[in-house]
């Protein structure tokens, strides 16, 4: 059936709806091809906020797959407390001062919109370093991808698995201390 709306609009309003039409149409076709370009990945010289976070002006990056000393955490060595939130951030400080970073994000960003990412900077990936550093944990609730670099840092006793060093989980001192347990 076809129904007839020239006479319930005149030139000018159907020529404002064909225009307003096409527009949508071509926000609709142009728009996800472009945002997704576009937040596939973030390069510069980020600074480090936290142990495991990036930041990129104003967007936060989450080092993908590990999870890092918090700061008000606390780690003891041989008895006596060690900064542990402070050599790990040190470390991540270190490794992305080296020069460009460039994030590829990973996943959806978390409710506060901050983006999950693999970062790398020279070729290296700045992820595995710290675990391989024990620095950070390979965090298997993201992914399994870092395991092996945190059997390496245990076998080698470096970082949180040297000899002395008690500590609590990244996740699970989190989790307790901030019931949403986000970063």
């Amino acid at each position: 059936m076809f129904v007839d709306i020239r006479p319930a609009l005149g030139l000018r309003e159907l020529r404002t709806l064909a225009f307003s039409i096409g527009l949508l149409v071509l926000s609709l076709v142009s728009s996800p091809a472009q945002a997704q370009s576009a937040e596939t990945e973030i390069r510069g010289f980020p600074d480090v906020i936290d142990a495991d976070i990036l930041k990129f002006g104003q967007q936060r990056v989450i080092l993908w797959g590990i999870d890092a000393p918090e700061r008000p955490q606390r780690c003891q060595l041989h008895g006596t407390f060690w900064g542990c939130y402070d050599t790990a951030k040190r470390q991540l400080q270190f490794l992305a001062g080296r020069g460009e970073v460039r994030c590829t994000y990973v996943g959806e960003p978390d409710p506060f919109g901050r983006r999950f990412g693999v970062c790398s900077s020279g070729g290296e990936d700045l992820n595995a370093k710290m675990v391989t550093s024990g620095l950070a944990l390979a965090f298997d609730e993201q992914t399994d991808d870092y395991m092996l670099q945190m059997v390496d840092a245990i076998t080698e006793g470096v970082g949180l698995w040297q000899a002395g060093v008690l500590f609590e989980e990244p996740w699970n001192f989190r989790r307790r201390e901030n019931p949403s347990g986000h970063r």
